[in-house]
């Protein structure tokens, strides 16, 4: 799947033509962090023509959906103890390595879910606080981590959509 194809796919069956996301592309050089101008996928994918589905490929960051829920941790944890707590309260989730120093586990739900209800989330399972408000981002699924250049890869995954938390 290409850039575009997955930013539809983000879109259109993830946050199911509800949910506008923002995208950007962060990159360093040196010491110096720069960040291109955010735009929603309406605003850049809408009026797409095939030939120019090449407009996409500097994305790199996206913000987190309304109806999903990002478990970020930066540091070793045990990952696989975090997967068989998700397992047996039958959660479906994708689990990512950043590319950088850790790893992104992945929720989708079929509605919105509340800010209070995501940082609750988010607290119990001991990830990085502060990834449940509207505008949080995180680096995209399937791309190089501005930092490391090393892809954000799906290392384990749970197939599925989550009804109400």
């Amino acid at each position: 799947m290409n850039k575009k194809e997955y930013l539809d796919y983000l879109y259109y069956k993830m946050g199911n033509q509800n949910n506008d996301f923002w995208i950007w592309t962060m990159k360093k050089e040196g010491e110096e962090i720069k960040t291109s101008k955010w735009i929603t996928y309406s605003e850049l994918c809408f009026s797409l023509n095939p030939e120019e589905f090449w407009k996409v490929n500097w994305i790199n960051n996206r913000t987190i959906l309304p109806n999903e829920i990002v478990l970020d941790y930066d540091t070793d944890v045990d990952y696989m103890g975090i997967i068989s707590r998700l397992k047996d309260i039958g959660i479906k989730f994708r689990v990512f390595k950043t590319g950088s120093r850790g790893f992104h586990i992945h929720l989708l739900f079929k509605n919105e879910v509340q800010e209070e209800d995501k940082e609750s989330f988010i607290k119990l399972f001991g990830a990085e606080e502060g990834k449940g408000g509207k505008k949080v981002g995180i680096a995209l699924e399937f791309c190089p981590h501005w930092k490391t250049e090393i892809p954000k890869t799906l290392i384990y995954e749970e197939r599925g959509i989550n009804n109400e938390l």
